[in-house]
């Protein structure tokens, strides 16, 4: 407790000498700012994994390689790297003079020690299975192997890493641009314990570090002095809190915000001044999830009856209660990914729906009641509404809606206490095992509970399957057992992402995996 006062204090300090630093006379022309929808979870990088903390990690830290807005795996702390020819051994040079924000040269032992780390039982990463792949790593995070010399990652010498795969994986390559794979000191971890990620406290190799967390309200990074890229012109960065879309609007028409995504066309056209917006390409699908061993989405017709319900081409167009450009989903892969198909899963057909209610088994003497748990965001209200309003109207099912801040939905979200609950997928890399994987029996991210032997092993075969025609009809087929014959989620609408951008910024870049790169940013008064 005493820790926790002290650092308290520390933090509030921070944060008035940064607002002092940021007061328009001094920083006004180099700052930028752009919203978040709320409070991070975390920025312990082997734990985070939601959108909020990628907008910050992905300025904060690097990784051995990133992903381009062309999708390209393109360079970044390794210079280099060289691929075994049987494919399952990759040897990364990292590059020379890259330094810590405490001038401490990075080495190859930091990947180690990050993995290890995030490979462990006991930091219960959501993300863990990203990297079972790798000789032994499922092992050792299944408690099969005491000793992390057992899994294939090793440091050559201080500039060489070494990763040994069991088997080619088509795409993996693209796995260490992932945040969860970023480099850890394990000094810094290990000697200040809970809370090494605060500001003052965490050590980080992006173009920008954390001086400031003022809870609920905003999070203030400064320009890191020990980079080693090259950087725009950009002394201070605000992720502001807001989670009220109109709000943020408002903020963005006042100056106060220079970039904002996820803003509804209903919201563009309540503007005060005309207001001219980007859109950038974005691979993500939202869906329904159901929990399928929680009563009553346990039972299968039940599923099958509320996804033939849900008229979900009503999400698109011009008389969506989005508002927005989202186009109905088909396929849980999105467009521009291989396994994309308009003809996989169950089609609207309410006539059918209220058949499969009835032979269900059920007792339907009584009318059903489902809760579904969604995040108090405004699009994720409209759409369970919307979602309650169709199971009403189309099978006489009740839906109670539980809406909570983006923390508390979350841990819900783990306990698996919802038969129903709003989430969406956006690629981590891409490729189509992204999305699929995320439905892995021994994966994190899996909130469903649903477990399937053929499914995993198929999922495996995929992505050793070097013949791109055979490798799709894997997806297309895993896909039609997740949507059409085990019904574990309903894809809903595909969304681009629309943007605002201020015209005093430049070369802010957004690519499809929805990763904020602010290190090029520059702003002019």
């Amino acid at each position: 407790m005493a820790w926790f006062v002290c650092a308290m204090l520390v933090n509030t300090w921070v944060l008035s000498l940064v607002q002092a630093e940021t007061a328009p006379s001094t920083y006004r022309g180099r700052t930028f700012s752009f919203r978040i929808r709320g409070e991070p979870e975390t920025l312990d990088w082997n734990r985070a994994h939601s959108p909020i903390e990628a907008a910050l990690l992905m300025n904060l830290m690097e990784g051995l390689v990133s992903i381009d807005s062309q999708l390209k795996v393109v360079p970044d702390l390794a210079e280099s790297w060289q691929i075994s020819s049987d494919r399952k051994t990759y040897t990364f040079k990292l590059r020379r003079g890259v330094r810590w924000s405490d001038g401490v040269d990075l080495k190859a032992k930091d990947f180690v020690y990050s993995w290890r780390r995030l490979l462990s039982p006991l930091t219960a990463a959501s993300y863990a299975y990203f990297l079972f792949d790798i000789e032994g790593a499922q092992a050792f995070h299944d408690g099969k192997f005491q000793s992390f010399e057992q899994v294939g990652v090793k440091a050559l010498d201080d500039h060489t890493l070494e990763v040994r795969l069991t088997r080619p994986v088509a795409h993996w390559l693209t796995i260490p641009a992932f945040w969860v794979t970023f480099p850890m000191r394990q000094d810094v971890v290990e000697e200040l314990g809970a809370g090494w990620e605060a500001p003052g406290r965490m050590v980080n190799l992006g173009p920008f570090s954390l001086v400031a967390h003022d809870f609920g309200s905003k999070l203030v990074l400064k320009a890191n002095p020990n980079y080693y890229g090259a950087r725009g012109n950009l002394d201070l960065v605000v992720a502001q809190i807001v989670k009220d879309d109109s709000e943020a609007l408002t903020l963005f028409e006042a100056g106060k915000l220079d970039f904002l995504t996820e803003v509804s066309e209903i919201d563009l056209k309540k503007a005060k001044k005309k207001i001219e917006f980007k859109t950038f390409s974005h691979l993500k699908t939202a869906y329904l999830g159901f929990v399928v061993d929680k009563y009553p989405t346990s039972n299968l017709k039940l599923r099958k009856a509320i996804t033939m319900a849900l008229d979900r081409s009503r999400l698109s167009g011009p008389s969506s209660p989005l508002h927005g450009e989202q186009v109905m989903a088909t396929s849980f892969v999105p467009p521009g990914m291989m396994g994309y198909s308009k003809a996989v899963g169950l089609v609207f057909d309410p006539v059918q729906a209220r058949k499969e209610l009835r032979s269900s088994g059920l007792d339907l003497n009584h009318p059903l009641h489902l809760d579904y748990l969604l995040p108090d965001w405004n699009q994720s209200v409209v759409l369970a509404h919307w979602v309650q309003d169709q199971l009403k109207k189309n099978l006489g099912i009740s839906v109670a809606l539980h809406s909570f801040e983006n923390k508390i939905f979350r841990t819900a979200l783990e306990l698996h206490d919802s038969p129903l609950f709003d989430a969406s997928w956006t690629a981590d890399y891409p490729d189509p095992d992204n999305f699929l994987s995320v439905f892995l029996s021994a994966s994190g991210n899996n909130r469903s509970s649903w477990k399937n032997a053929q499914y995993d092993g198929d999922v495996e075969k995929a992505r050793q399957e070097s013949d791109s025609k055979k490798r799709e009809k894997i997806y297309v087929d895993l896909q039609r057992l997740l949507q059409e014959k085990e019904v574990v989620m309903v894809p809903l609408y595909y969304e681009p992402n629309l943007a605002l951008v201020s015209t005093r910024a430049k070369n802010v870049q957004l690519n499809p995996l929805d990763f904020l790169y602010l290190r090029s940013v520059n702003v002019v008064p």
